[in-house]
């Protein structure tokens, strides 16, 4: 009983011992200033990071337009469906890319970017192809992008 009882004692107080090492919290000294504040308070140091990751953004959209217009070039031409299949992931993949900026800064356009592009990629990889789908998903998702590379350029 005394060994249970001891083994009991030891671990509420290692687990103590754990959780108090664990506690990385910074209380706040006043008069200072977090990291968002000078981030807000320097415009120059923002505009420099936005624009580059608008540029990100920029090639990223420009990557997945010229994968859509490759895969309606497939589909017109001869609809292959490995190859048809190999650019959906290739889609896919090129978005992957740019994806959590997207969502990230423009949470509305990512939302509305994604109602096309998921079921393009999606029916690009069914073993049966409904190359109506694909031209009417391809269609929307290109549009979508466009308008979206307008607002990003502005």
């Amino acid at each position: 009983m005394k060994i249970f009882r001891l083994y009991v004692v030891g671990f509420i107080f290692g687990t103590l011992f754990l959780a108090g090492c664990n506690n990385t919290a910074e209380p706040e000294e006043p008069g200072s200033t977090s990291k968002q504040q000078l981030e807000e308070a320097n415009p120059v140091t923002n505009m420099k990071e936005n624009n580059g990751t608008n540029k990100a953004i920029k090639n990223g959209v420009n990557t997945v337009l010229k994968s859509i217009s490759t895969l309606d070039q497939e589909v017109n031409a001869r609809a292959d469906s490995a190859k048809i299949q190999e650019i959906g992931k290739e889609i896919n993949s090129n978005w992957d890319t740019i994806e959590k900026q997207v969502e990230d800064q423009y949470p509305d356009w990512y939302e509305r970017i994604e109602k096309n592009l998921y079921p393009l990629i999606g029916e690009s990889g069914n073993p049966v192809k409904n190359v109506e789908k694909i031209k009417q998903f391809s269609k929307a998702t290109k549009a979508d992008l466009q308008s979206f590379m307008e607002e990003v350029n502005r």
